[in-house]
């Protein structure tokens, strides 16, 4: 075995690139099943909204009447908490034939998320919760291994090895003279088999090197908090520790003095202020921020009392899917703005790292680009599995 793993050293091969090449072997065969399940996980729920959307077509979609105009917000609002109890937030989607999705989620991870008719106020229907029991199963594949905290654990060792395969496999990908560059950036197909499996490996995994490594740090960058911080702090922000000097928490503490101040305020001038519809709170997000884009209302609560909006902007270069905020009062009144383009640059990849990760970041065709990428993905510890076993039965024959 130990042969196998610590192979000769080729005439003419370079130090540096036998050490990648062996490296290679031993830390792609160790991390070869969890890199398959991490990528066969996020290629399922890649679609996870497509499919979701699938299922419940037929409370999802409407008729689309440009004519008709729609109901009040409120009254989507009433009726939601008058047949299931507190809403935590809203969305409306910028597209005319889909219905508003109310939903309310609790620390448990309960609730219910239901469709209403955007014309008439009426309730179409719930989300269909076997697809969001299938979809939360196959994110705790994808994080944990279904394992807590030991499976997350062993989850970032390996993704931190794909990454590491990523650059040594380029090393070794990396032809001899110029001349043979051409033939390296091609699948002979006509070929046998183990030809064209080694080829699959090297040449498909040469094509998505780029997208599987931006992939690997966005997930570690979700998940781990060390590599968020280096990321973050990588792009000009502080330390996301929490401390004394940590502008994310002193943010955070100004916007909870802020409410209770004007709470104080209210009382201290014995005129409470009156509630503002959400209606006109919608209608004043619109009139600030102008462009077309579904809007996620996160509702007030009792150590809040804000209403939090964002709304979908693509109005960029790169025409991404990234959130403009605007903080209301009770009252209806701007409390704060937080336009996409403004906030400083480690700001925005905080809000669009999950999206950056998933594929959502400009809509289905970078879903389906990430989908197939992530294939590649899955089939490359399969693919050089095949070319190290086929030289272990070579060199035992």
């Amino acid at each position: 075995m130990k042969k196998q793993l610590l192979r000769k050293r080729r005439k003419k091969e370079s130090l540096f690139k036998y050490i990648m090449s062996v490296l290679h072997l031993w830390l792609g065969l160790l991390s070869s099943i969890i890199i398959f399940i991490v990528c066969l996980s996020g290629c399922i729920y890649a679609f996870k909204t497509q499919i979701e959307n699938l299922i419940d077509r037929d409370v999802v979609y409407v008729k689309s009447d440009n004519n008709s105009s729609k109901i009040a917000i409120d009254t989507i609002l009433n009726n939601f908490e008058n047949q299931f109890g507190g809403a935590t937030n809203i969305t409306v989607f910028k597209e005319n034939n889909k219905s508003v999705l109310v939903s309310s989620f609790s620390k448990d991870n309960t609730g219910v998320s239901a469709y209403y008719n955007p014309i008439s106020g009426e309730l179409l229907g719930v989300k269909n919760t076997t697809s969001i029991a299938f979809f939360d199963f196959i994110l705790e594949v994808h994080r944990f291994l279904l394992a807590g905290d030991v499976g997350k654990f062993i989850n970032g060792v390996a993704v931190l090895m794909f990454i590491f395969l990523l650059f040594s496999g380029f090393i070794i990908w990396l032809p001899k003279k110029i001349n043979q560059l051409k033939k390296s950036l091609k699948i002979k197909l006509d070929a046998k088999f183990h030809r064209v499996n080694y080829d699959l490996h090297r040449v498909l995994g040469f094509y998505s090197i780029l997208l599987l490594f931006f992939i690997s740090v966005t997930g570690l960058y979700v998940s781990f908090h060390w590599v968020k911080n280096a990321v973050i702090i990588g792009l000009g922000g502080d330390s996301i520790v929490i401390s004394d000097t940590n502008i994310a928490l002193k943010e955070s503490l100004s916007s909870s003095f802020d409410v209770l101040f004007d709470d104080l305020s209210a009382k201290e001038n014995t005129v409470l202020k009156k509630e503002s519809s959400l209606q006109s709170i919608l209608l004043k997000t619109d009139s600030i921020l102008k462009n077309e884009g579904t809007k996620v209302i996160l509702l007030a609560k009792e150590n809040t009392k804000s209403i939090n909006i964002t709304k979908m902007n693509t109005d960029n270069l790169l025409h991404f899917y990234v959130p403009d905020k605007i903080e209301f009062s009770i009252d209806g009144s701007v409390r704060k703005q937080e336009l996409f383009k403004k906030l400083a640059l480690h700001e925005q990849f905080k809000l669009i790292a999950k999206p950056l990760h998933t594929g959502e970041i400009m809509g289905l065709p970078t879903i389906i680009i990430y989908f197939l990428i992530s294939l590649v993905g899955c089939s490359l510890p399969i693919t050089g599995f095949i070319i190290w076993f086929k030289k272990i039965r070579k060199k035992n024959v």
